[in-house]
Protein backbone atom coordinates (compact mmCIF):
# COMPACT_ATOMS: atom_id res chain seq x y z
CA UNK A 1 0.00 0.00 0.00
CA UNK A 2 1.38 3.40 -0.98
CA UNK A 3 -0.37 5.23 1.83
CA UNK A 4 -0.34 4.69 5.57
CA UNK A 5 -3.37 6.52 6.96
CA UNK A 6 -6.42 6.61 4.68
CA UNK A 7 -9.61 8.56 5.38
CA UNK A 8 -12.83 6.93 4.17
CA UNK A 9 -15.77 9.32 3.96
CA UNK A 10 -19.15 7.63 4.24
CA UNK A 11 -17.40 4.97 6.32
CA UNK A 12 -20.55 3.84 8.15
CA UNK A 13 -22.61 3.37 4.98
CA UNK A 14 -23.24 0.22 2.98
CA UNK A 15 -20.24 0.62 0.67
CA UNK A 16 -18.07 2.23 3.33
CA UNK A 17 -18.20 -0.89 5.46
CA UNK A 18 -16.93 -3.04 2.61
CA UNK A 19 -14.15 -0.58 1.84
CA UNK A 20 -13.03 -0.43 5.47
CA UNK A 21 -12.90 -4.24 5.62
CA UNK A 22 -10.85 -4.33 2.40
CA UNK A 23 -8.39 -1.66 3.54
CA UNK A 24 -7.75 -2.75 7.13
CA UNK A 25 -5.13 -5.44 6.31
CA UNK A 26 -3.22 -2.99 4.12
CA UNK A 27 -3.26 0.44 5.80
CA UNK A 28 -4.68 2.45 8.71
CA UNK A 29 -8.20 3.47 7.70
CA UNK A 30 -10.10 6.15 9.60
CA UNK A 31 -13.68 7.21 9.05
CA UNK A 32 -15.87 10.27 8.55
CA UNK A 33 -19.63 9.94 8.51
CA UNK A 34 -22.87 11.24 9.98
CA UNK A 35 -22.84 8.27 12.35
CA UNK A 36 -20.04 6.47 14.20
CA UNK A 37 -17.98 3.84 12.38
CA UNK A 38 -17.15 0.73 14.37
CA UNK A 39 -13.65 -0.70 14.86
CA UNK A 40 -11.64 2.22 13.42
CA UNK A 41 -10.85 5.79 14.51
CA UNK A 42 -13.56 8.12 13.19
CA UNK A 43 -15.01 11.59 13.32
CA UNK A 44 -18.68 12.45 12.98
CA UNK A 45 -19.75 15.19 10.60
CA UNK A 46 -21.53 16.28 7.45
CA UNK A 47 -19.79 16.71 4.09
CA UNK A 48 -21.39 20.15 3.75
CA UNK A 49 -19.62 21.28 6.96
CA UNK A 50 -16.30 22.56 5.60
CA UNK A 51 -14.71 22.83 9.05
CA UNK A 52 -15.59 19.24 9.98
CA UNK A 53 -14.22 17.98 6.66
CA UNK A 54 -11.05 20.01 7.13
CA UNK A 55 -10.48 18.48 10.55
CA UNK A 56 -11.08 14.97 9.22
CA UNK A 57 -8.40 15.41 6.55
CA UNK A 58 -5.64 16.40 8.94
CA UNK A 59 -2.85 13.87 9.17
CA UNK A 60 -4.02 11.49 6.43
CA UNK A 61 -2.07 10.41 3.37
CA UNK A 62 -5.00 9.61 1.08
CA UNK A 63 -8.80 9.76 0.95
CA UNK A 64 -11.45 7.41 -0.41
CA UNK A 65 -14.46 9.69 -0.88
CA UNK A 66 -17.69 7.70 -0.78
CA UNK A 67 -20.03 9.93 1.26
CA UNK A 68 -22.88 11.13 -0.97
CA UNK A 69 -26.55 10.96 -1.73
CA UNK A 70 -26.24 7.58 -3.48
CA UNK A 71 -28.96 7.73 -6.16
CA UNK A 72 -31.89 9.72 -7.55
CA UNK A 73 -34.21 8.29 -4.90
CA UNK A 74 -32.05 9.46 -1.98
CA UNK A 75 -33.53 12.96 -1.76
CA UNK A 76 -34.67 16.05 -3.65
CA UNK A 77 -32.38 17.28 -6.45
CA UNK A 78 -31.27 20.31 -4.43
CA UNK A 79 -30.06 18.08 -1.59
CA UNK A 80 -28.32 15.71 -3.99
CA UNK A 81 -26.44 18.61 -5.57
CA UNK A 82 -25.58 20.15 -2.20
CA UNK A 83 -24.16 17.01 -0.62
CA UNK A 84 -22.51 15.52 -3.69
CA UNK A 85 -21.10 18.64 -5.28
CA UNK A 86 -20.40 20.99 -2.37
CA UNK A 87 -19.37 18.03 -0.22
CA UNK A 88 -16.74 17.04 -2.78
CA UNK A 89 -15.62 20.65 -3.13
CA UNK A 90 -15.10 20.80 0.64
CA UNK A 91 -13.24 17.50 0.58
CA UNK A 92 -10.87 18.41 -2.25
CA UNK A 93 -10.13 21.80 -0.75
CA UNK A 94 -9.44 20.26 2.65
CA UNK A 95 -7.30 17.48 1.18
CA UNK A 96 -5.19 19.93 -0.80
CA UNK A 97 -4.76 22.15 2.25
CA UNK A 98 -3.75 19.18 4.42
CA UNK A 99 -1.14 17.93 1.96
CA UNK A 100 -3.03 14.74 1.08
CA UNK A 101 -1.37 12.96 -1.82
CA UNK A 102 -4.28 11.13 -3.47
CA UNK A 103 -8.08 11.25 -3.44
CA UNK A 104 -10.18 8.47 -4.94
CA UNK A 105 -13.67 9.81 -5.63
CA UNK A 106 -16.82 7.79 -6.24
CA UNK A 107 -18.45 8.60 -9.54
CA UNK A 108 -21.02 6.48 -11.40
CA UNK A 109 -21.85 4.99 -14.76
CA UNK A 110 -24.80 7.43 -14.63
CA UNK A 111 -22.53 10.14 -16.04
CA UNK A 112 -22.92 8.54 -19.48
CA UNK A 113 -26.66 9.25 -19.40
CA UNK A 114 -28.02 5.76 -20.05
CA UNK A 115 -28.72 4.29 -16.64
CA UNK A 116 -31.91 5.43 -14.93
CA UNK A 117 -35.16 4.50 -16.65
CA UNK A 118 -37.01 7.12 -14.59
CA UNK A 119 -34.92 9.82 -16.24
CA UNK A 120 -34.34 10.78 -19.86
CA UNK A 121 -31.82 8.30 -21.18
CA UNK A 122 -29.55 9.08 -24.12
CA UNK A 123 -28.42 5.96 -26.00
CA UNK A 124 -24.69 5.25 -26.19
CA UNK A 125 -22.83 6.40 -29.28
CA UNK A 126 -20.83 3.18 -29.49
CA UNK A 127 -19.93 0.03 -27.56
CA UNK A 128 -18.25 -0.79 -25.36
CA UNK A 129 -18.54 2.59 -23.64
CA UNK A 130 -15.04 3.69 -22.66
CA UNK A 131 -13.54 6.64 -20.79
CA UNK A 132 -13.60 8.75 -24.00
CA UNK A 133 -17.35 8.40 -24.52
CA UNK A 134 -19.36 11.65 -24.23
CA UNK A 135 -20.93 12.30 -20.83
CA UNK A 136 -24.59 13.33 -21.08
CA UNK A 137 -26.19 13.25 -17.61
CA UNK A 138 -29.89 14.09 -17.53
CA UNK A 139 -30.78 13.89 -13.81
CA UNK A 140 -29.45 15.59 -10.68
CA UNK A 141 -27.57 12.56 -9.39
CA UNK A 142 -25.79 11.88 -12.69
CA UNK A 143 -24.99 15.57 -13.12
CA UNK A 144 -23.58 15.75 -9.60
CA UNK A 145 -21.20 12.90 -10.43
CA UNK A 146 -20.03 14.53 -13.63
CA UNK A 147 -19.28 17.68 -11.65
CA UNK A 148 -17.41 15.59 -9.07
CA UNK A 149 -15.16 14.31 -11.85
CA UNK A 150 -14.63 17.79 -13.28
CA UNK A 151 -13.69 19.10 -9.86
CA UNK A 152 -11.18 16.29 -9.47
CA UNK A 153 -9.63 17.12 -12.82
CA UNK A 154 -9.48 20.80 -11.87
CA UNK A 155 -7.66 20.11 -8.61
CA UNK A 156 -5.17 17.87 -10.39
CA UNK A 157 -4.47 20.73 -12.81
CA UNK A 158 -3.57 22.86 -9.80
CA UNK A 159 -0.65 20.49 -9.31
CA UNK A 160 -0.99 19.27 -5.72
CA UNK A 161 -3.40 16.33 -5.78
CA UNK A 162 -3.76 13.03 -7.60
CA UNK A 163 -7.44 12.22 -8.20
CA UNK A 164 -8.80 8.93 -9.52
CA UNK A 165 -12.53 8.57 -10.22
CA UNK A 166 -14.16 5.15 -9.89
CA UNK A 167 -17.42 4.68 -11.84
CA UNK A 168 -19.22 1.64 -10.42
CA UNK A 169 -22.44 0.42 -11.99
CA UNK A 170 -25.37 -0.61 -9.77
CA UNK A 171 -23.83 -2.06 -6.60
CA UNK A 172 -25.66 -5.26 -5.72
CA UNK A 173 -25.71 -5.43 -1.92
CA UNK A 174 -27.14 -8.54 -0.25
CA UNK A 175 -30.00 -6.33 0.99
CA UNK A 176 -31.07 -5.77 -2.64
CA UNK A 177 -30.92 -9.34 -3.93
CA UNK A 178 -34.63 -9.71 -3.13
CA UNK A 179 -35.45 -7.00 -5.68
CA UNK A 180 -33.18 -8.53 -8.31
CA UNK A 181 -34.94 -11.86 -7.82
CA UNK A 182 -38.37 -10.22 -8.08
CA UNK A 183 -37.36 -8.53 -11.32
CA UNK A 184 -35.97 -11.75 -12.77
CA UNK A 185 -39.23 -13.57 -11.95
CA UNK A 186 -41.35 -10.93 -13.71
CA UNK A 187 -39.06 -8.99 -16.07
CA UNK A 188 -41.86 -7.32 -18.01
CA UNK A 189 -44.16 -6.50 -15.11
CA UNK A 190 -41.65 -5.64 -12.37
CA UNK A 191 -42.14 -2.23 -10.75
CA UNK A 192 -40.03 -2.06 -7.62
CA UNK A 193 -39.46 -1.92 -4.84
CA UNK A 194 -41.63 -5.00 -4.70
CA UNK A 195 -39.87 -7.41 -2.33
CA UNK A 196 -38.72 -5.35 0.64
CA UNK A 197 -35.69 -3.61 -0.85
CA UNK A 198 -34.97 0.07 -0.30
CA UNK A 199 -35.13 0.94 -4.00
CA UNK A 200 -36.03 -0.83 -7.23
CA UNK A 201 -33.50 -3.20 -8.73
CA UNK A 202 -31.16 -1.04 -10.80
CA UNK A 203 -28.53 -1.38 -13.46
CA UNK A 204 -30.21 0.32 -16.40
CA UNK A 205 -31.68 -1.43 -19.46
CA UNK A 206 -28.93 -4.06 -19.51
CA UNK A 207 -29.33 -4.83 -15.78
CA UNK A 208 -25.70 -4.08 -14.90
CA UNK A 209 -24.41 -4.89 -11.45
CA UNK A 210 -21.22 -5.21 -9.45
CA UNK A 211 -20.57 -6.97 -6.16
CA UNK A 212 -19.64 -4.58 -3.30
CA UNK A 213 -16.57 -6.69 -2.53
CA UNK A 214 -15.29 -6.03 -6.03
CA UNK A 215 -15.95 -2.29 -5.70
CA UNK A 216 -14.01 -2.23 -2.42
CA UNK A 217 -11.09 -4.00 -4.07
CA UNK A 218 -11.16 -1.51 -6.95
CA UNK A 219 -10.82 1.32 -4.44
CA UNK A 220 -7.85 -0.40 -2.84
CA UNK A 221 -6.18 -0.86 -6.22
CA UNK A 222 -6.81 2.83 -6.97
CA UNK A 223 -4.82 3.64 -3.84
CA UNK A 224 -2.01 1.22 -4.64
CA UNK A 225 -1.35 1.92 -8.30
CA UNK A 226 1.54 4.33 -9.02
CA UNK A 227 -0.74 6.46 -11.19
CA UNK A 228 -0.20 10.20 -11.44
CA UNK A 229 -2.73 12.88 -12.30
CA UNK A 230 -6.42 12.33 -13.08
CA UNK A 231 -8.03 9.15 -14.41
CA UNK A 232 -11.43 7.41 -14.55
CA UNK A 233 -12.39 3.73 -14.44
CA UNK A 234 -15.63 1.86 -15.08
CA UNK A 235 -16.18 -0.89 -12.52
CA UNK A 236 -18.69 -3.65 -13.28
CA UNK A 237 -19.15 -7.38 -13.03
CA UNK A 238 -18.01 -9.26 -16.13
CA UNK A 239 -21.63 -10.07 -16.99
CA UNK A 240 -25.05 -8.44 -16.77
CA UNK A 241 -28.13 -9.89 -15.08
CA UNK A 242 -30.31 -9.58 -18.18
CA UNK A 243 -31.76 -12.80 -19.62
CA UNK A 244 -30.75 -11.92 -23.20
CA UNK A 245 -27.24 -11.33 -24.56
CA UNK A 246 -26.20 -7.69 -24.26
CA UNK A 247 -26.25 -6.66 -27.93
CA UNK A 248 -29.58 -8.37 -28.54
CA UNK A 249 -31.12 -6.74 -25.49
CA UNK A 250 -29.86 -3.27 -26.41
CA UNK A 251 -31.06 -3.55 -30.00
CA UNK A 252 -34.51 -4.60 -28.80
CA UNK A 253 -34.63 -1.77 -26.27
CA UNK A 254 -33.54 0.91 -28.77
CA UNK A 255 -35.22 -0.53 -31.85
CA UNK A 256 -31.95 -0.34 -33.76
CA UNK A 257 -28.38 -1.64 -33.55
CA UNK A 258 -25.52 0.36 -32.01
CA UNK A 259 -22.02 0.68 -33.44
CA UNK A 260 -19.76 -1.94 -31.86
CA UNK A 261 -16.12 -0.91 -32.04
CA UNK A 262 -14.75 -4.03 -30.39
CA UNK A 263 -16.96 -6.96 -31.46
CA UNK A 264 -14.68 -9.51 -29.78
CA UNK A 265 -15.82 -8.25 -26.36
CA UNK A 266 -19.33 -9.56 -27.05
CA UNK A 267 -18.45 -12.56 -29.21
CA UNK A 268 -16.28 -13.94 -26.41
CA UNK A 269 -18.76 -12.98 -23.68
CA UNK A 270 -22.33 -12.43 -24.96
CA UNK A 271 -23.45 -11.05 -21.58
CA UNK A 272 -20.57 -8.56 -21.26
CA UNK A 273 -21.55 -5.13 -19.91
CA UNK A 274 -22.03 -2.06 -22.07
CA UNK A 275 -18.97 -0.56 -20.39
CA UNK A 276 -15.32 -1.10 -21.29
CA UNK A 277 -13.52 -2.63 -18.31
CA UNK A 278 -10.11 -2.81 -19.98
CA UNK A 279 -8.72 0.38 -18.47
CA UNK A 280 -9.45 -0.84 -14.94
CA UNK A 281 -7.68 -4.09 -15.87
CA UNK A 282 -4.70 -2.48 -17.57
CA UNK A 283 -4.07 0.43 -15.18
CA UNK A 284 -5.45 -0.74 -11.84
CA UNK A 285 -4.81 -4.44 -12.34
CA UNK A 286 -8.46 -4.96 -11.43
CA UNK A 287 -10.81 -7.63 -12.74
CA UNK A 288 -14.15 -8.53 -11.12
CA UNK A 289 -14.20 -11.73 -9.07
CA UNK A 290 -17.90 -12.19 -8.37
CA UNK A 291 -20.46 -13.30 -10.97
CA UNK A 292 -24.06 -13.27 -9.71
CA UNK A 293 -25.91 -14.67 -12.69
CA UNK A 294 -26.74 -17.51 -10.31
CA UNK A 295 -29.55 -15.23 -9.13
CA UNK A 296 -31.30 -15.79 -12.48
CA UNK A 297 -31.31 -19.53 -11.87
CA UNK A 298 -32.69 -18.97 -8.38
CA UNK A 299 -35.55 -16.99 -9.87
CA UNK A 300 -36.70 -19.84 -12.10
Amino acid sequence: MRFGRVLVTGSAGLLGRYVIAELKPHCEPCGFDLTPTEAIPYSVGDMTDARAVRNACKGVDAVVHIAAMPNIWAGPPSRIMSVNVMGTWNLLNAAEEAGVKRVVVTSSDSVVGFTVREGRMIPPSYLPIDEHHPLRPTDAYALSKKLVEEMGRSFVNRGKLEVLAVRPVYILYPEMECEVLARAQDPNGYKGPAAGGRQPAGGGPAWHYVDPRDVARAFRRALEVPQMGFDVFFISAATTLAPEPTLERLSTFLGRPTEVRRPKVYSSNPYAPLYDLSRARDVLGFEPSHDRRDLLNAAM
